[in-house]
């Protein structure tokens, strides 16, 4: 993930190798179709649902759910479901990984959510494996850990758009994704392996994570490339490449896709994610933000317009987005 120098559990080695694997544009070894193969899973398994609560939030119904993962235990979402009957436009939402942020979580994004469901869209936001219960860090940074999380959290992604695309009242055809930071990565990874979403957003992420962590200035990464041998680190980001977002940059589309960067972010150079963004294939547009990586109103304002070209979907009323909280 992104949010460097840890993930929660204070400074950890593999926290800033994580985010450097997300650097590399091909594949150290193997193919791109072996690559894709460690994402696949059994499509026509049971969904295993259940409903844990229901809040009503003055029309819309937020459903606190689980759904059995593909790859280990059961993956906690939130269900927000508008007013109405569909056919519904539908998102799919990936929270970012900031350390000590409350909000790192299935939970960034349930205002935004909220507010989207009075233009009739559907929501499903899931916790990462990071954050779920009974998570435990492994204490190795050159474990194969986070390449597994990044590995799961892609397959619950495409579980929970089967969850969605399940559903009578969302229109297939309308379904689009947003990520932010370490879920803007995975997001990445999704988008090569899985054409059945509509559209991208990307927030403050994706990056070329090699390109991070062999020629970056920041302190910390120099400390850190002092710290491991250098040959011990090209083998294992070499060993990791396939859940490397940036290899998959030429493989994404032909959903249209939407980067949104920060020109003050602690963690992403602007110069590595232009680089990102010119390596990457498919209909795509590109804006920066005067912000750091949370982005800021103006950044949640064109997301919206985004989505509501590319799904079809009505304007908000005034001051809507507005009043949702800014992310810290």
């Amino acid at each position: 993930m992104i949010e460097w120098p840890n993930r929660r559990y204070g400074v950890k080695f593999s926290t800033i190798l994580l985010v450097l694997l997300l650097l590399e544009p091909s594949f150290a070894k193997g193919s791109y179709s072996q690559a894709l193969k460690h994402f696949d899973y059994d499509a026509h398994a049971s969904l295993d649902i259940k409903e844990i609560s229901i809040q009503d939030r003055a029309g819309v119904e937020i459903h606190d759910i689980t759904y059995g993962s593909p790859k280990d235990g059961r993956v906690p979402a939130y269900l927000v479901m508008p007013n109405g009957k569909g056919k519904f436009a539908a998102v799919l939402w990936g929270h970012w990984m900031m350390p000590k942020s409350p909000t790192a979580n299935r939970a960034e994004f349930l205002d935004e959510a909220v507010a989207l469901a009075s233009a009739g869209v559907v929501s499903l936001l899931i916790d990462a494996p990071y954050v779920r219960p009974g998570f435990k860090p492994d204490p190795n940074p050159l474990s194969s850990q986070d390449s597994e999380v990044t590995t799961q959290q892609v397959i619950d992604l495409r579980r929970g758009l089967d969850l969605l695309l399940s559903r009578n009242d969302v229109d297939a055809k309308r379904v689009a994704y947003v990520g932010h930071s370490f879920d803007a990565q995975c997001g990445s990874i999704l988008n090569a392996v899985d054409k059945r979403l509509v559209a991208f957003v990307f927030m403050g992420d994706p990056v070329s994570v090699r390109e991070v962590v062999l020629s970056s200035d920041r302190p910390d990464i120099v400390a850190f490339r002092k710290s491991v041998p250098m040959d011990k680190l090209k083998e294992y980001l070499d060993a990791n490449s396939w859940t490397d977002p940036g290899t998959y940059a030429t493989h994404l589309g032909p959903a249209p896709a939407f980067f949104q960067y920060a020109t003050h972010d602690e963690f992403v150079p602007v110069s590595a994610a232009k680089h990102y963004f010119e390596l990457s294939s498919g209909p795509k547009e590109i804006k920066f933000y005067d912000s750091a990586h949370a982005l800021n109103a103006q950044a949640r304002h064109d997301r919206y317009e985004f989505l509501r070209k590319h799904l079809a979907l009505p304007a908000l009323p005034a001051g809507t987005l507005e009043k949702i909280p800014q992310v810290k």
